[in-house]
């Protein structure tokens, strides 16, 4: 038995109430993805004998593979 609020039918033909719907599940799903990301540590694991790139090292790296040298 579906309620008569929830029923398929009256959302799809009110646009206000599927408006708010939507938002609902999309803030739902937002909170999931992105609230584990605050309780973890560090969402990139640093591997021993790995540096960043320096700014010009990512600079150079960026124009050897916008030319297609990489191929």
């Amino acid at each position: 038995m579906a309620s008569k609020f929830l029923d398929h039918g009256r959302i799809e033909r009110n646009v206000t109430l599927l408006l708010i719907l939507a938002l609902i599940t999309v803030s739902i799903g937002g909170i999931v993805e992105i609230a584990p990301l605050f309780w973890i540590d560090s969402t990139v694991e640093k591997v021993k004998g790995m540096r960043p790139y320096t700014p010009l090292e990512l600079a150079g790296r960026n124009i050897y593979i916008r030319e297609g040298c990489y191929n």
